[in-house]
């Protein structure tokens, strides 16, 4: 891919390029509020780890159709039930990793004050959450997704893409 500004301008125009701009603004409005909700309910119930359960709960049915609205909605009924499988698998995982750096987070700050316990709390989420995305994008988009974009066997240049980017 072109990394200068005018490869990268023709890349955000492209099909491919507004479908991951509507995939970053569906998290840019769901992170926040996710945040913001397992702080307050991290306060009200005196655990975060349970506020970080919680909140997975409330939100991931919303943020999976916000993704179904915007961002699958141009794609073909296959390609699509394989990005339903990975938001799933996605979500599931960074929900048990976030929360699981949540607990720990919880057990290193006792001695804090409620703000800067919630501040790590949110940093050790965002952490997780962070992990999970780069991972999913690495591993999935860059990997399952160029294979079956087409529906078809790979090109021999597909493949010898996917042994460059993840040697066997």
């Amino acid at each position: 891919m072109d990394l200068s500004p005018s490869g990268l301008l023709a890349h955000a125009r492209s099909p491919e390029g507004r479908k991951k701009l509507r995939y970053v603004a569906v998290s840019v409005v769901f992170v926040p509020i996710g945040q913001v909700m397992v702080v307050a309910l991290g306060l009200a119930l005196g655990s975060y780890t349970a506020a970080s359960i919680l909140t997975a709960a409330i939100l991931t049915l919303p943020n999976f159709y916000a993704n179904k609205l915007w961002v699958w909605k141009l794609t073909s009924k296959e390609s699509q039930r394989t990005q339903i499988l990975v938001f799933w698998v996605a979500a599931m995982l960074g929900v048990c990793f976030a929360t699981g750096l949540t607990f720990v987070a919880e057990r290193l700050t006792t001695d804090l004050s409620k703000v800067m316990r919630s501040l790590v709390v949110v940093a050790f989420q965002l952490t997780g959450y962070g992990i999970v995305w780069v991972l999913r994008f690495l591993l999935l988009d860059r990997w399952l997704f160029k294979v079956t974009h087409h529906g078809d066997e790979p090109e021999p240049e597909e493949i010898e893409d996917l042994h460059h980017e993840f040697p066997i």
